[in-house]
């Protein structure tokens, strides 16, 4: 029994993942266990050192290096390299694990440099980045702390790019898994080691996190046929698409990164509070964007970017639908239940007694705006990944661009010129968002040579009309059951309500969406189907082929 177990667990892992859905299924599964394992982390933060000087020190000093790793590794290596390396690789495969080695260099090097310069200035930018408030003592100890978490990036770049070399083969589960043994790695170094080292205990934890990253990594990538050669070579033809590519995409991650700065400062135009309010709304309403529109995205770059060549045209265009249908299908219910449900999650999140009624209804009413532009923000992920593929960095930040300033500018009108709350800001955001998948869906179909209106707007109105009668749906038990059944002061019967309408609400979407005949019901079915199979012959489920 030990023996199968161990033998299934391994084909778990080793598996590949032959469909985008499947692939999907283990990211959002993992980011789910490592949100939650995230959460936890800071928890225990704040268990032992509390709002402490001594944590703010520690927060600041991770700000260089994560912000560094973010823009520069996360923000280009899986969008800017699996492309170009997926290509190489069906031409020739031997230049591809060259490509592969110089980049890998090339990315050690600059980071290293700049790891080098981080760590000589260290104590000056600790001083910048606490607006000189900082004592001697304190930025000694950021100086410290922010050294070895710059050691701990230098494994994590490589180890990123690992997991992109991994995925480019469809395999998902180890580089999905490896998050989660960072933060466990993480969490080890808090649980073991602040009784001896305090608060550089949780920097330990940074570094163990980050070998746990790699190590589950390495024997996987070995069995590829990937050997690792210590060359640089800027006339490589592969390095040279990925440095072409890339300065847009470090463009567009800046973006994002002064988006969320200046809804921040147009937050506290409101009052200072709103900032608090807007940070939860946004956090509720961005869980079913990364765990839906972000892990299919994720799942079918590969493919996409396998398909991209002008001969496999017609696979292109046939992927990127029925992949941005399935994560609509999946979006559409969430941006439903955050509508109407909004207070009743609010409360199950937030509620807390020193968070007044006042400021619940204020983020429940945020939270509905930001939820109007779930589907939009899902869909500009699927969209971006599919310029990425056909290697294109330049159009989706020049899009971007211009709604940034569209959001900005309806944002200062909302609030200088009309007096609206902080709610205005995620309207304003929502119609940007919604600009910005339509104008990046209208050009990747000029890109593609036409999707054509059916194929396109058919099943989307199918899907929009299912989601409006489950809100229908979500909105009568709630309002029946909140007067005359549950006692919704207390907890338990808040959550109580909140799943009943829920599940009514659900019941529902997948009624209408079987009435209305949309083609991704059947992946509801498909998957009920599998778990019975799996149940009765308990045996691990074969490859969902339902992409």
């Amino acid at each position: 029994m030990v023996s199968n177990a161990i033998k299934n667990g391994k084909s778990i892992l080793l598996k590949t993942q032959k469909t985008i859905l499947s692939a999907a299924f283990v990211i959002s599964t993992m980011y789910g266990l490592s949100a939650i394992l995230s959460l936890f982390r800071s928890r225990l933060l704040a268990s032992f050192f509390g709002a402490s000087e001594q944590l703010a020190v520690f927060y600041t000093a991770d700000k260089v290096p994560s912000f560094v790793f973010s823009l520069i590794v996360v923000g280009t290596i899986s969008t800017v390299f699996i492309p170009v390396f997926t290509n190489l690789r069906k031409h020739n495969k031997e230049q591809a694990w060259k490509t592969a080695s110089a980049m890998i260099n090339l990315s050690m090097v600059t980071f290293g440099l700049l790891g080098v310069l981080a760590y000589i200035f260290a104590p000056q930018i600790i001083s910048a980045l606490s607006v000189w408030k900082f004592s001697p003592e304190q930025v000694t100890l950021g100086t410290n702390l922010m050294r070895v978490m710059i050691a701990a990036q230098l494994i994590l770049i490589f180890s990123s790019f690992v997991t992109s070399l991994l995925q480019s083969f469809r395999y998902f589960v180890l580089p999905a898994l490896a998050p989660v043994l960072y933060n466990l790695g993480m969490i080890c170094g808090i649980l073991f080691l602040v009784p001896k080292y305090g608060i550089y205990a949780p920097a330990y934890g940074v570094v163990l996190g980050a070998i746990l990253h790699l190590l589950i990594q390495l024997p996987l990538i070995g069995k590829l046929g990937f050997r690792y050669q210590f060359r640089f070579s800027l006339r490589d033809k592969g390095i040279r698409q990925i440095l072409l590519l890339v300065p847009p995409r470090i463009f567009g991650s800046a973006l994002v990164q002064i988006s969320s700065i200046v809804n921040n400062s147009l937050a506290i135009l409101v009052s200072t509070s709103s900032v608090v309010i807007f940070k939860f709304a946004d956090q509720i309403q961005s869980f079913p964007v990364n765990l839906f529109g972000a892990s299919i995205a994720l799942a079918a770059l590969p493919t996409l970017s396998y398909e991209a060549d002008e001969s496999n045209q017609k696979m292109f265009k046939e992927t990127f639908l029925t992949s941005f249908f399935q994560m609509l299908f999946l979006v559409l219910p969430a941006s439903a239940i955050l509508l109407v449900l909004r207070v009743p999650v609010i409360r199950i999140v937030f509620g807390a007694a020193n968070f007044p009624w006042d400021a619940t209804v204020e983020t429940a009413r945020t939270l509905a705006f930001f939820s109007l532009s779930i589907f939009a923000q899902s869909g500009v992920y699927m969209l971006t990944r599919a310029f990425y593929a056909l290697k294109d960095t330049a159009t989706p930040v020049k899009v971007n661009f211009f709604t940034i300033l569209l959001s900005v500018a309806l944002s200062l009108f909302f609030i200088n010129y009309l007096g609206l709350g902080v709610w205005s800001v995620a309207l304003s955001y929502s119609i940007a968002a919604g600009l910005d998948m339509f104008v990046l869906l209208l050009l990747l179909s000029r890109r593609v040579g036409g999707f054509g209106f059916k194929p396109v707007f058919k099943p989307f109105i199918k899907m929009g009309f299912s989601t409006l009668f489950m809100g229908i749906s979500l909105y009568i038990p709630m309002k029946l059951l909140d007067q005359f059944v549950f006692d919704t002061t207390r907890t338990l019967p808040l959550v109580a309500l909140t799943a009943v309408a829920g599940i009514a609400g659900m019941g529902s979407y997948l009624f209408f969406t079987w009435l209305f005949k949309v083609e991704e019901i059947q992946l509801f079915y498909k998957v009920v189907r599998k778990l019975n199979v799996s149940k009765r012959s308990a045996t691990i489920p074969q490859e969902l082929d339902i992409s």
